[in-house]
C-alpha cells in the first residue's frame, strides 16, 4: 500500500487551532469579549458584505471574481467525507476493540447512518435555513453584523453550515484564523460555490464527520461511542439534542470535567432544547422530559467505569502491532489511514493469561518475585494468541513498559536449561546419541573447569531421556562438549532463534546465559510440535482501509519452512514429555510436552511448552527500574555483578514458574476449550528393546525405547559399548521354564 509522506498534516494543525479558538469564541448567539480592533474590522464589514451579497446574485462583472476565489475550491473527491482522517482500529481475532489509534479519533460514516435525530437537531441548533440558503444566510449574516455594530464588548455568529464546512475544511488553518476582510469575503464566495457544487447531503455528512465535539470525538460516529457507546445511527433525541450543542466550544462543554463545565454544558443542553422545540420537532413537554432525565448521570457514571486506554492487559500486544504497521505502512497510514487490523490476538485468552502471571507474581512475592511474562502461540503457524509481555504495563519500578516476551530486543534474558532442547536435538539429528545413550552426570571436570548441578549431587552415568526430564547440567555440558558449539548453534538458528551466542565454544552455553527472545525461543520449541516447521510469531491476520479494501491478508503456509525432520520433531516432543509427567502432576497424562529454565542466581525462571495445538512460555523474575537490585537477594549473584535488571530472587526454579503459572494457564484453558488428539508417531520413527547398561538392543529383558530409523538407533548390543569404568556386562541367564504339572486324576 502507497501511503502519503507524513507532514504535520493541515487537518492537525486544525485541530490545535480549533481546541484554541473553541474557548474564545462561540456560535450561535453565544457572546465573548473582543477587542477594539475587531469592532473597527465589524464596521469596515459592512459595505464588503453588502457588495458581495449583490455580486453573487449574478452580476457578470463578479464571475470572474467568483472564478478567481473559487477556482481552487478541491473537487469532490478530494473534499468527500471518505478522505477524512481516520480512526485505526486494532481488534482481535473475532472483531473484538483492541485499541483506536489516531491524531483525530473519527470514525466516518455515511449521512444514512446518522440518526435523523441529530441531522435535525444539529440543523435547529446551527442552521435552520439551511435546506432553504445558498450557503449562506445573509438575513442572519445581517442581523449578526448589525448586533456587532451595537454591542462592541460582543459578538454573535452568523455562519452557516456550509461556511463551517469552508472555514473547517477548504481554508488553511492560517485563513481560517484570520479576521480580516479578504478572509470573510473568500469565505462567502467559496459557500456559495459549495452549494452549486455539492449536494445539500453531502455538506450535511462532511460537517458531521469533521466538526469537533470534545474529548477527542472528531465527528458525529466518534461522538456518540465516547458520551454513550452507541452508534450515531441508534441516537436517541436526548443523545442526538446533547451533542448538538457540543461543537459551539467543545473545551468549554465537557460533561466529564469541571463542576462549572458540567454545569455548562447542562445549560447548553438546555438551549439546544429551547431551539429544537422553537422550530417545532419536540414540544415543550418531551423536551422538559428530557432535560429532566438522567442522561448526563448515566453518562458520568459510565465514564467513570470504563477501563483505561489503552488497556494495561493488551498494551505489550498493541506497541507490537503498532510497530509493525508502522514499518510496513507508514505513520500517516497508521493515524489517519482509518484501517481496520485484525490481530491474531484472543481477548479471553489474554485476559487469562495476564491473570495467571498477576497470580504467579503474587504466590511467590514472598520470593521477591515482582514480575513476569506469558506468550501464548498457536505451533502450527506462529499465530500470537496472547501476550503478557510484564505485569503490569504501568508500572515503571518493575519496568513495565519493556517486553519481556522479547519480540523486541530489550526485553531478552537468559532461558536457562530450556536451552538444552538445541544440545540435545543437534547431537540426536547427527546419530550422535540416542534417547538409550548413557551420559556422564559422574564427573564434574570439563576442559579444566568444575561444574556442579543444581542439588550438588551426581547420578552417575544416565540415559539422555532421565537426563533431560530432571534437568541435569553435567551430562549437558559434556554432550555440548562433545559435539562442538557451532553444531548447536546451527541447529538453534535453523528453528529460528536469531540471537547471536556470547562464546559459543564454551561449554556452560548450554545452560542458557545468554539471552534470547522468549517469543524466538517459543517458535522454536513449536517446531518440535507441529512436525518440524519453523515458524515465526505473527500478530495480524489482516488489514483493511476504510473502504473495505483488504491490503494484506495472513497466508500460515507462507513463512512455514521445513528445518527439521518430522521424525525428529516427534522424537524431541515424546522427550519433552518426560518433564511434565515428572514435575507438573495429573497434567503429564496428556498431551503436553515441556521444558523449565533457571537461570544463575535465579535472575529468572521459564516454563515452556506445548501441545498439539498450543504453545505457551511464561517466566517469573524480579526488576527493578534503577541499576541497583533492590530484592534483598543480591548476594546470591557471586559471578557477575547484580543490577536492576538481572536481579537475583530467592530460590525460584524454572519448575515453580510450571506448577505456578504454566500449569494453572493450560488447566483454565482447556477447561473451555477441547483437548486436541495426541501426535501420531511418523514412519521414521522405530521402536526398539534396549538394556539398562549401555542402551544397546537385547531381546528380551530390557526396556522400550523410540528412535530415528537408520540415524539414531543403537548399533551394538547389550554390553557393546560400556561407559568408562563400568563393570563388564554379564548376560542374565536365561529364566528356565517351569516343569509341566501332572494332570490330576479323577
Amino acid at each position: 500500500m502507497k501511503t502519503r509522506p507524513v507532514p504535520r498534516s493541515r487537518r492537525r494543525l486544525r485541530k490545535e487551532a480549533v481546541q484554541s479558538k473553541t474557548r474564545r469564541r462561540a456560535r450561535s448567539g453565544r457572546a465573548h469579549r473582543v477587542g477594539s480592533r475587531a469592532w473597527l474590522l465589524r464596521a469596515s464589514l459592512v459595505a464588503v458584505i453588502t457588495i458581495s451579497a449583490v455580486g453573487l446574485l449574478g452580476t457578470g462583472g463578479t464571475i470572474g471574481v467568483v472564478d478567481y476565489f473559487a477556482g481552487d475550491l478541491p473537487s469532490i473527491d478530494q473534499l468527500q467525507s471518505s478522505k477524512l482522517e481516520q480512526t485505526t482500529r486494532i481488534v482481535d481475532r473475532n472483531g473484538n476493540l483492541i485499541a483506536a489509534v489516531y491524531h483525530e479519533n473519527r470514525t466516518v460514516v455515511p449521512l444514512s447512518k446518522i440518526s435523523k435525530n441529530l441531522q435535525a437537531a444539529t440543523i435547529d441548533t446551527e442552521d435552520r435555513t439551511f435546506y432553504s440558503n445558498s450557503g449562506v444566510d445573509y438575513r442572519r449574516l445581517l442581523i449578526a453584523i448589525v448586533y456587532d455594530l451595537t454591542h462592541p464588548s460582543s459578538t454573535l455568529g452568523g455562519s452557516t453550515i456550509t461556511q463551517q464546512v469552508v472555514k473547517n475544511d477548504v481554508l488553511d488553518t492560517a485563513e481560517a484564523q484570520s479576521r480580516t476582510v479578504s478572509r470573510k469575503f473568500r469565505e462567502l464566495v467559496l459557500a456559495e460555490e459549495m452549494e452549486r457544487r455539492y449536494t445539500k447531503q453531502q455538506i450535511l455528512e462532511l460537517y458531521l464527520n469533521t466538526i469537533n465535539y470534545g474529548n477527542g470525538a472528531w465527528g458525529v460516529e466518534a461522538a456518540s461511542e465516547t458520551y454513550f457507546g452507541v452508534h450515531a445511527s441508534d441516537l436517541s433525541w436526548a443523545q442526538a439534542t446533547f451533542l448538538a450543542g457540543l461543537p459551539q466550544a467543545p473545551a468549554l462543554y465537557d460533561p466529564f470535567g469541571t463542576a462549572e463545565q458540567l454545569q455548562a454544558v447542562k445549560q447548553r443542553w438546555r438551549q439546544v432544547l429551547d431551539g429544537v422545540v422553537a422550530v417545532g420537532d419536540l414540544s415543550g413537554r418531551e423536551a422538559d422530559g428530557l432535560y429532566g432525565s438522567d442522561l448526563i448521570e448515566k453518562m458520568i457514571a459510565a465514564h467513570k467505569a470504563a477501563p483505561p486506554s489503552p488497556s494495561p492487559v493488551t498494551a505489550h500486544f498493541v506497541d507490537y502491532v503498532k510497530q509493525y504497521v508502522l514499518q510496513r505502512y507508514g505513520p500517516t497510514a497508521l493515524y489517519e489511514g482509518g484501517l481496520t487490523i485484525t490481530t491474531t490476538l484472543d481477548l479471553g485468552t489474554q485476559a487469562l493469561a495476564d491473570k495467571e502471571v498477576k497470580a504467579g507474581v503474587q504466590r511467590y512475592r514472598s520470593r521477591a518475585v515482582n514480575t513476569g511474562a506469558m506468550l501464548v502461540m498457536n505451533p502450527n503457524d506462529g499465530e500470537i494468541l496472547a501476550m503478557v509481555g510484564s505485569a503490569d504495563y504501568n508500572n515503571d519500578a518493575i519496568r513495565g513498559q519493556v517486553n519481556l516476551t522479547g519480540v523486541d530486543p530489550l526485553g531478552w534474558r537468559g532461558v536457562g536449561s530450556s536451552f538444552k532442547v538445541y544440545t540435545y536435538g543437534a547431537a540426536l539429528e547427527a546419530g550422535l546419541l540416542t534417547p538409550a545413550s548413557l551420559l556422564n552426570d559422574a564427573n564434574s571436570v570439563i576442559g579444566g573447569h568444575t561444574f556442579s548441578d543444581w542439588d550438588a549431587k551426581h547420578e552417575g552415568w544416565i540415559p539422555l531421556r532421565t537426563a533431560l526430564a530432571q534437568s541435569r547440567n553435567l551430562p549437558a555440558l559434556w554432550t555440548y562438549s562433545a559435539e562442538g558449539g557451532a553444531r548447536v548453534a546451527d541447529f538453534m538458528h535453523r528453528l529460528g532463534v536469531t540471537a547471536s551466542l556470547e562464546n559459543v565454544n564454551g561449554v556452560s552455553t548450554t545452560l542458557g546465559h545468554d539471552a534470547l527472545s522468549m517469543a524466538e525461543h517459543l517458535a522454536a520449541y513449536s517446531a518440535f510440535d507441529n512436525g518440524g516447521y519453523r515458524v515465526s510469531p505473527h500478530s495480524v491476520l489482516k488489514v483493511t482501509d476504510p473502504a473495505g479494501n483488504v491490503l494484506e491478508s495472513f497466508d500460515p503456509s507462507a513463512g512455514r519452512v521445513q528445518v527439521i525432520s518430522p521424525d525428529l520433531a516427534y522424537l524431541m516432543t515424546d522427550l519433552l514429555r518426560g518433564p511434565v509427567k515428572l514435575y507438573l502432576g495429573a497434567l503429564g497424562n496428556r498431551t503436553v510436552a515441556g521444558k523449565s529454565g533457571t537461570t544463575e542466581a535465579y535472575t529468572g525462571s521459564i516454563f515452556i511448552g506445548y501441545t498439539p495445538n498450543l504453545a505457551v512460555a511464561a517466566s517469573l523474575m524480579h526488576i527493578d527500574a534503577g541499576p541497583t537490585c533492590k530484592s534483598g537477594y543480591a548476594r546470591l549473584a557471586t559471578n557477575f555483578p547484580p543490577s536492576g535488571w538481572q536481579c537475583p530472587t530467592s530460590v525460584l526454579f524454572g519448575e515453580d514458574v510450571g506448577i505456578g503459572v504454566w500449569k494453572p494457564f493450560l488447566d483454565a484453558y482447556y477447561s473451555s476449550h477441547p483437548w486436541p488428539a495426541a501426535w501420531k508417531a511418523p514412519f521414521g520413527i522405530v521402536t526398539h528393546q534396549v538394556c539398562k547398561y549401555d542402551g544397546g538392543l537385547v531381546g528380551t529383558g530390557g526396556y522400550t525405547e523410540i528412535f530415528l530409523k537408520g540415524v539414531g538407533e543403537p548399533n551394538y548390543q547389550c554390553g557393546g559399548n560400556p561407559y568408562p569404568g563400568e563393570t563388564p556386562y554379564v548376560a542374565p541367564l536365561p529364566t528356565a521354564l517351569p516343569s509341566p504339572s501332572p494332570s490330576p486324576s479323577h
